[in-house]
């Protein structure tokens, strides 16, 4: 951990405003939940949480006389959001949840005025610290020895956790994935049992845990410890634990040469991992079990793998309501993660014009990704993807271009020549392209034209 800020640094100016006008009211109020987390871990939170004694429509009235604008869309769960110039700070009532029929979000909220009752329904020890208006940690719970020790643990009994939240699992994988901590036996042993109980919560909560999962630091040591729990979401993660390859090319079962893979995804500090690259990673080779077969000689052949492994990403990305645009872009990755062209400027221009750039810009970087992950007879085929690199920075430093629109000729010219307007046109201006992606004209206006007149006078058009 980095170094923990002096007490007087803690609370920013905007932040203790808030805290004053609630104690000068007569009531408690503390810096709660992740701000403090972060605090104690040496990092600047990027937004803060107020517990306070305060009921809801106290909050909302102390805001009102204060002129401080409001949001109160959280306010039958006791939360009122107070809006200032240097940013948002919701206000929370301290409260104890009801029964979570849905697993979720209680059926009803008790308001309490103690702190130390609000904190203990809290999920992990190192979410349960608050700060006084001083800058002065409590730690009930236990949360700043397990962050000094890098421990996951639930406040209290982890299945009763769970079983009110079952959310909570994934939550406590995230922040593995994020601060890179080992989970607590008794917490893991929970997660496993009650991890069932995920399949009743929404695909939409579930895709954000899963995408904070896989872009995380610590990405690979999360999904390793937590492959159980993963496997409710993504079946094919069990399948591939332990999947014996029976390739020359491989040093790794399936799930170790992705999770390998993944580590090699480019992580950003502040940003993380690329959420479509780093799912994509996930997703890539989930199909070679279904598709392994063993040859005469005991070899493991996975043909056709990366067509599987895009349909387990569809299925499931798509069942947790994933924004479609996701999951064409995270498919269209898997699909082409082992398409290797023969690296000739002809064949790579065609396959450029395919594809958006973006999309070929993030296969790069899956395709080192997964070369890497091999055994050292694997990397030979780094060369190749170093040349068809080579060959694409090429074509686009000469100008080409990749699109039948950003030709030197169009519609207008065509018919120009004489061709009616019509789907005729377009047919010219294709074979044009065409022509042109052959390397058999350039793409300069009177080229162009000249192969459009040797098209049409060869055609009925």
């Amino acid at each position: 951990m980095n170094d923990v800020p002096a007490t007087e640094k803690r609370i920013p100016g905007y932040v203790g405003s808030i805290l004053e006008l609630l104690e000068k009211e007569g009531h408690k109020a503390y810096v709660a939940g992740g701000a403090v987390r972060d605090i104690v871990l040496g990092t600047v939170p990027h937004d803060y949480d107020v517990a306070t004694s305060a009921r809801p429509e106290e909050t909302l009235d102390i805001f009102k006389r204060a002129g401080i604008p409001y949001y109160d869309n959280g306010i039958k769960h006791g939360t009122v959001t107070a809006i200032t110039e240097d940013g948002n700070v919701e206000v929370t009532t301290f409260r104890e949840d009801g029964a979570y029929s849905d697993l979720r979000r209680p059926d009803e909220v008790s308001f309490k005025t103690s702190i130390e009752e609000d904190v203990k329904r809290r999920d992990f020890t190192i979410n349960a610290m608050y700060m006084d208006a001083d800058g002065v940690i409590h730690d009930p719970e236990g949360g700043q020895a397990d962050a000094a020790n890098h421990i996951i643990r639930t406040v209290g009994d982890p299945a009763a956790r769970f079983e009110e939240d079952a959310l909570r699992i994934l939550r406590g994988i995230r922040f593995c994935s994020r601060l890179g901590f080992d989970i607590e036996p008794n917490t893991l042993l929970a997660m496993e049992t009650h991890c069932e109980e995920l399949k009743k919560i929404s695909g939409e909560r579930i895709a954000a845990e899963l995408i904070g999962i896989v872009t995380g630091r610590y990405a690979p040591q999360a999904i390793r410890t937590g492959w159980k729990v993963m496997s409710v979401i993504i079946p094919e993660i069990a399948l591939c634990r332990g999947f014996d390859q029976r390739s020359e090319y491989h040093d790794r079962d399936v799930l170790e040469h992705t999770l390998d893979v993944l580590s090699e995804i480019p992580f950003v500090e502040g940003l993380g991992r690329d959420p479509e690259l780093a799912m994509a990673a996930l997703f890539h080779d989930l199909g070679k079990p279904e598709c392994f077969v063993l040859d005469e000689e005991g070899t493991g052949h996975m043909k056709g793998h990366p067509l599987v492994s895009e349909e387990i990403a569809e299925r499931v990305l798509t069942g947790l309501k994933c924004s479609k645009q996701f999951v064409t872009n995270v498919c269209l990755l898997v699909k082409l993660h082992d398409t290797y062209l023969k690296p000739t400027r002809i064949r790579v221009h065609k396959f450029m014009c395919q594809y958006p750039m973006d999309i070929l810009n993030k296969l790069k970087i899956l395709q080192r990704a997964d070369i890497l992950a091999h055994s050292p007879l694997g990397l030979e085929r780094m060369s190749r993807l170093e040349e068809l690199n080579r060959i694409s920075e090429e074509l686009i430093a000469s100008g080409a271009v990749f699109e039948i629109k950003d030709l030197d000729i169009d519609g207008k010219d065509i018919i120009a020549l004489g061709v009616k307007e019509g789907p005729e046109v377009g047919a010219v201006l294709y074979q044009v392209f065409y022509s042109y992606l052959e390397e058999r004209c350039p793409n300069n206006k009177d080229a162009l034209l000249n192969e459009a007149r040797r098209f049409i006078s060869t055609k009925s058009v």
